[in-house]
C-alpha cells in the first residue's frame, strides 16, 4: 500500500517513528528523462530572444529604510551571520575524514540516520533536505543587497571550506547517504551561481562544473511519481525544479553543459496541462514544488524564447489565483494542491498545516518576478505584496539552533504560530532567500521608466540614459495609505515614474510638489507620471484602503477572511463573527492603534494584522459569517 505523507511526516519516519505501514515501490514509473523527444521539444526551431518588458535591480542600488521589512532583514542577517561556520561544515568534514571542530546541527541539517526496516531496500538513511546551498544563496544575495562585506566573506569562506570536502569524483553531499539527491544538488547549483553573480566568487564556477559532472554521471534519470507519498519523498525528489538554476548557470557562463543538462529535466507533461485546459487535473500533488517548477518553465522561456513556456506560467498563475490562493496569497493545505470543487474551503476545517510559508513564498516571489519581467503586467505585483505582509512577513523569526517557522495555520477553530517540530527544515533555506528578495521586488525598470511595485520605505539609484536618478520613498504603509517620493536626478531629466495601482483599491490620487495632478489610475495597471524632473521634486500618492471580505472559494461564499487593503486581519479570540456584510463600515470602528478594528457588536473583540501575531498567540483568520 502507499501511505500519503507530507515532508514532516516522512522525516519522522526517517528519524525512527514506529507504526509506519510497509511501503511498496511505485507500481509505475514514467519513461527516462532526456529522451530525444524531450530534447527536441526543448530546442525545436531556432532560439528566439524572449521579450523583456521589465528588469529588477538584481540586488543592487536598492536600500531599505527603517520600517517593518528592514527590521526583519536586520534580524535575519544577524541570525545567519551568527551560525558558527564549524557547525555548518561539521557533516561535510566528517564525511571527508577531516577534523571536525564545532558541533553538528540537529534536525534536517544533521547527518546519517538509520531508518525502519521497511526502508532498507531504498537505502534511505542520511541527511534529508540539506539547505547548505540555499544558505549560500541567501547570504550572497543579502550581502549584495545590503553591501555587507562581512556576510559576503562568511559565505565565501563556507564555500571554500566546503570545497575541501568534495571528493575526486565530485561527490559533494553532506553525508554518505543523501536522501534527496536531486533536491540538494539543485540548491547547491543555485548557491554557487549566486556566489559568482552576487558575491564575486570566481572560484564558484569550477566547483559548479565539478558537482555538475558528478550529477550528470550519477543522478537517477527516471521521472518519479508526482503524488506526495513517502515513496516519492524517498526517491530523490523534485527533479522538476532542476532546470531553473541550470539555465541560470548557462546564461552566466555560456557553458552549454548546463543548458543541455537542464533540458533533461523539463516537466513538459505537467506544464502542458496549463496550455491544454482551463481546469487542469493537478489535485493532490505537492504544492510548493509544483509552483516552484514554473520558475524552470520561465527560465526555459528565457533561454529558448518558445512562447509555450510563457503561456505556461501566465496560465498557471491565473489558475492558481482562481483556485488555489487563500486571502493571504498562500496555497497548498497539507502541502497539496486542491481540486476546484470546494476543497480549499473545506481545508480550513481541519488543516493546521495550511501554507508551507517560507518555501511557498519563495516560489511565489520568483514567479512574480518572472511574470513581471516577461509580461510587464502590474497585477502580478499584488501577489508579491500579499506574500510580503501575510506570508514571509508574518512568519516567526529564525531563532535558537534552527527553530524555523514552517506552516501558517488558517483553521476556522483558530490557530497559533509555532516553530517546526525539527530543527533546520527546508524552510530555513528559503527563509533567508525570501528576506533578501525584498530588495528585488520593490522597484523595476525599463529604458525610460522607473516602476514602483511595493510601497516600502526605501530608496533606489537608477541610471536613466546616462543620468543618475535617486528616488527615495517615505511611507508608513500599510499603516498609512500614503507614500511620498522625492526625486533627485543628477541633472534635469525626462522619464516616467510609474507605480502599481492595486486591484483592491479605488480612487487613487496624486500630488506633485503639493498640487493635485490628474492621472489615470486603473486598478491592476501601472499609473504613469511623465514629466521633466528636477532635483527635489516630490510626488505624494494616496492609495485608499478599505475593509473587504475575501470568500475562500466559490463553493463557500460565506466562509471569509477580513482584509484591509492587502492585509489579512485576524481575531485574537475564537468567538463568532457577526457582520453587516453589505456595509462593513457599520460593523467596525477604529481601535486605539493603527490597523486595529473593533467590532461594533462585540466591542471587546478587535481584529489586527496577521503579521502582528507572535509565538503561540491564539487567533482566528477564517470565519463563517451570517447572511
Amino acid at each position: 500500500m502507499k501511505t500519503e505523507s507530507n515532508r514532516r511526516e516522512f522525516i519522522k519516519v526517517v528519524a525512527g517513528a514506529a507504526g509506519v505501514p510497509q511501503l511498496l515501490r511505485p507500481a509505475r514509473e514514467a519513461s527516462p528523462v532526456g529522451s530525444s523527444t524531450e530534447k527536441a521539444t526543448a530546442q525545436s526551431g531556432s532560439v528566439i530572444p524572449p521579450k523583456i518588458f521589465l528588469e529588477a535591480f538584481d540586488y543592487e542600488n536598492v536600500r531599505l529604510n527603517d520600517g517593518m521589512l528592514k527590521s526583519q532583514v536586520d534580524q535575519t542577517r544577524d541570525f545567519y551571520f551568527g551560525m558558527p561556520d564549524d557547525d555548518i561544515l561539521f557533516g561535510f568534514r566528517k564525511r571527508a575524514g577531516l577534523p571536525t571542530p564545532g558541533n553538528e546541527f540537529e534536525g534536517w541539517y544533521g547527518g546519517d540516520r538509520e531508518v525502519p526496516d521497511q526502508f532498507k531496500d531504498w537505502d534511505q538513511r542520511g541527511d534529508v533536505y540539506n539547505v547548505f546551498g540555499q544558505w549560500l544563496s541567501g547570504m550572497a544575495r543579502l550581502s549584495k543587497a545590503t553591501n555587507d562585506t562581512a556576510l559576503r566573506n562568511k559565505a565565501a569562506t563556507l564555500m571554500n571550506e566546503w570545497a575541501k570536502t568534495i571528493e575526486p569524483g565530485g561527490y559533494f553531499y553532506y553525508s554518505r547517504h543523501p536522501i534527496t539527491q536531486h533536491y540538494i544538488y539543485e540548491k547547491m547549483v543555485g548557491g554557487l551561481v549566486d556566489l559568482y553573480a552576487y558575491a564575486g566568487c570566481a572560484e564558484a564556477i569550477p566547483l559548479l562544473e565539478k558537482i555538475t559532472d558528478y550529477a550528470i554521471a550519477n543522478l537517477d534519470r527516471t521521472r518519479k511519481p508526482c503524488a506526495p507519498t513517502v515513496a516519492d519523498w524517498a526517491s530523490g525528489t523534485e527533479w522538476y525544479t532542476l532546470p531553473e538554476n541550470l539555465y541560470r548557470a548557462y546564461q552566466l557562463t555560456g557553458n552549454t553543459k548546463y543548458r543541455n543538462f537542464a533540458d533533461l529535466w523539463l516537466y513538459t507533461t505537467y506544464w502542458r496541462k496549463f496550455n491544454e485546459s482551463s481546469s487542469p487535473d493537478i489535485a493532490g500533488i505537492h504544492a510548493y514544488s509544483h509552483c516552484n517548477t514554473f520558475s524552470s518553465a520561465a527560465m526555459a522561456y528565457a533561454v529558448y524564447g518558445a512562447p509555450k513556456y510563457l503561456r505556461t506560467i501566465v496560465n498557471a498563475y491565473d489558475y492558481f489565483e482562481r483556485t488555489q490562493f487563500y486571502a493571504t496569497g498562500g496555497y497548498g493545505p497539507g502541502e497539496k494542491l486542491q481540486a476546484p470543487d470546494g476543497s480549499l474551503g473545506r481545508s480550513v476545517e481541519s488543516k493546521a498545516a495550511t501554507f508551507e510559508t517560507p518555501c511557498g513564498t519563495w516560489a511565489g516571489f520568483k514567479l512574480t518576478r518572472y511574470l513581471l519581467r516577461f509580461t510587464g503586467g502590474a497585477k502580478y505585483g499584488d501577489w508579491a505584496e500579499k506574500l510580503v505582509y501575510n506570508g514571509i512577513g508574518a512568519a516567526l523569526p529564525m531563532t535558537g539552533r534552527g527553530d524555523t517557522f514552517y506552516y501558517s495555520d488558517y483553521r476556522l477553530g483558530g490557530g497559533r504560530k509555532v516553530f517546526h517540530g525539527e530543527k533546520f527544515p527546508c524552510c530555513s533555506g528559503t527563509y533567508v532567500q525570501n528576506i533578501a528578495d525584498y530588495h528585488n521586488l520593490i522597484y523595476f525598470k525599463d529604458a525610460d521608466s522607473l516602476y514602483v511595485n511595493l510601497f516600502v520605505p526605501s530608496f533606489v539609484t537608477w541610471n536613466c540614459d546616462g543620468t543618475e536618478v535617486i528616488v527615495e520613498q517615505e511611507t508608513a504603509y500599510p499603516e498609512s495609505d500614503t507614500t511620498t517620493f522625492t526625486i533627485r536626478p543628477s541633472r534635469s531629466a525626462n522619464f516616467n515614474l510609474k507605480f502599481r495601482v492595486p486591484r483592491w483599491t479605488h480612487g487613487v490620487t496624486v500630488e506633485v510638489n503639493g498640487s493635485p495632478h490628474n492621472i489615470v489610475a486603473v486598478p491592476g495597471t501601472w499609473a504613469a507620471l511623465n514629466r521633466k524632473w528636477n532635483a527635489g521634486d516630490r510626488v505624494s500618492v494616496k492609495i485608499p484602503m478599505q475593509l473587504a471580505l475575501a470568500p475562500i472559494d466559490p463553493q463557500h461564499p460565506k466562509r471569509v477572511a477580513v482584509m484591509y487593503g492587502p492585509i489579512v486581519l485576524v481575531r485574537d479570540d475564537r468567538t463568532q463573527l457577526v457582520l453587516d456584510t453589505r456595509d462593513l463600515g457599520r460593523s467596525f470602528s477604529s481601535g486605539t492603534r493603527s490597523l486595529e478594528f473593533v467590532l461594533v457588536a462585540q466591542p471587546r473583540s478587535a481584529m489586527v494584522p496577521f503579521f502582528e501575531m507572535g509565538y503561540q498567540q491564539p487567533y482566528t483568520m477564517y470565519f463563517d459569517v451570517n447572511a
